[in-house]
């Protein structure tokens, strides 16, 4: 053991003296002090941007350190940056630049499987755009764009055999031309700036699937607590309608027996009322869970919400409340069916209502692009808290006081909705004065007015969150 280590001993001197007389040999040489102490301020300066650059793990802080690294440590005048969007395997899209002008985001994007990106990828190191320019098709746009831009150094960044980014320089400010050296150290920093941007790559690739894995977890709760909640109404309510049914008639009949002057009847009527509230919250449960069929139709969803409109005017008249209405002429037509499309509009307008109780203005606007009709309903009832804005569409949660609401409406319209590949969805205003945005999305109908037969549908009755 000891010889062993008085070998490895012996090696080590060895090196060092070795290490030594070669450090001693540069120095001596003309002008080597002054390029060896530049190599070794280079690799400082990129152990450095190592350890600033290894935690950074947010594209934008990466694209603006590799710029301003760039300017002010190669002394340029201008340079630009273009790197791989995290989920993006087909183009470069995310870039930044500073000192050119006259550009813009889509003149930096480069598409993998381009010409000019085939060529960067077989450089294995930063080089001069003028011993780049013969591999390069003059018609070629990046081509055009570096020559009028004066571009002097290009520095692709290579990992794993891909191109997952490019570092574009201009001329030096003070007119020296790009040394061996400075191509040195222009290949250690891609090299690093490429291992870090391959890590910022693979967080924001795992928070994405860490997002949509927590959405799909949410999805598959929801799910589960509508069937949960469907068996629950199945067994329930068969057995609650007949015990309500039957204490409706005897009210009915005590009622009738009694005198009108007679100070009961007012309590027995309070008591029919509540009697006929649970009687409904049992019929929406059966209909959240367990919907008739309603075959999916061509449907002209502005006249068919007009015309709830004026059907509803007297009650929003007599709660003041004021409907303001966009372009609902000349909408193309939407796949639905009719009554429950017109269910989902009274239950919105009705929840409008109920959030300005004093009084107030209900805007609905609509668009259509080539896919679908959008149709918006903002309210003036001082908006959702943020906290609240993801269970609204939760059955059985609602912000209305006790009585007032059971909390399924807007789960029964998001399912009518969702049946028609449709979707309701909720935001708040960002305009004064504030409110919630009820925002439905519709399916156009094609050019040649087919509905596809995998479309299902199901019509739900009204009901109010």
């Amino acid at each position: 053991m000891g010889t062993g280590s008085e070998t490895a001993m012996t090696a080590q001197r060895e090196n060092q003296r070795r290490d030594a007389a070669t450090l001693g040999a540069e120095s001596a040489a003309p002008g080597g002090a002054q390029r060896l102490q530049r190599e070794v301020f280079d690799l400082h300066t990129v152990l450095d941007i190592t350890r600033r650059f290894s935690a950074v793990l947010d594209t934008d802080a990466l694209l603006d350190g590799m710029i301003m690294t760039a300017i002010s440590h190669l002394g340029v005048g201008a340079a630009a940056v273009v790197i791989q969007r995290p989920g993006e395997d087909t183009s470069l899209t995310d870039c930044r630049w500073k000192g050119w002008t006259e550009v813009k985001t889509e003149d930096w994007t480069l598409d993998l499987q381009s010409g000019f990106a085939k060529v960067l990828s077989s450089l294995q190191q930063p080089v001069l755009f003028s011993e780049l320019r013969p591999r390069l098709d003059a018609r070629w746009r990046e081509t055009e764009l570096l020559e009028r831009l004066g571009c002097e150094m290009v520095a692709p960044m290579l990992r794993r055999g891909r191109l997952r980014g490019v570092l574009y320089m201009s001329g030096r400010l003070n007119g020296h031309p790009f040394g061996a050296g400075d191509r040195e150290f222009l290949a250690l920093l891609v090299e690093q700036l490429s291992v870090s941007l391959e890590n910022a790559i693979l967080y924001e690739s795992e928070r994405r699937y860490a997002q949509e894995l927590i959405q799909t977890q949410d999805r598959l709760t929801q799910s589960e607590k509508m069937a949960t909640l469907g068996r629950l109404s199945a067994a329930i309510a068969h057995e609650i309608n007949n015990p309500l049914g039957i204490i409706r008639n005897y009210l009915q009949i005590i009622r009738g027996s009694l005198p009108a002057a007679n100070p009961a009847t007012q309590s027995l009527a309070a008591i029919s009322d509540e009697v006929d509230r649970m009687a409904r919250i049992i019929r929406q449960l059966l209909q959240a869970f367990h919907p008739e069929a309603s075959r999916p139709s061509a449907v002209d969803a502005g006249r068919s919400l007009r015309e709830v409109i004026e059907f509803l005017r007297p009650d929003l008249e007599r709660h003041r409340i004021t409907v303001r209405i966009g372009a609902l002429d000349d909408l193309p037509l939407v796949i639905a069916g009719d009554d429950p499309l017109r269910q989902v509009f009274m239950n919105l307008i009705f929840n409008a209502r109920d959030v300005m109780p004093t009084g107030g203005s209900l805007s609905i606007q609509a668009a259509a692009d080539a896919e679908r009709v959008t149709m918006s309903f903002t309210d003036q009832g001082g908006g959702i808290d943020p906290e609240n804005l993801p269970r609204v569409f939760e059955p059985f949660f609602s912000t209305k006081e006790a009585g007032h609401g059971s909390g399924l409406g807007l789960a029964i319209c998001r399912g009518i909705l969702e049946g028609f590949d449709a979707s309701l969805e909720v935001s708040n205003a960002e305009v004064m004065p504030k409110g919630a945005v009820f925002t439905v999305c519709l399916r156009r109908v094609d050019a040649q007015g087919s509905i596809p037969r995998s479309l299902s549908a199901h019509g739900r009755s009204t009901a109010t969150a």
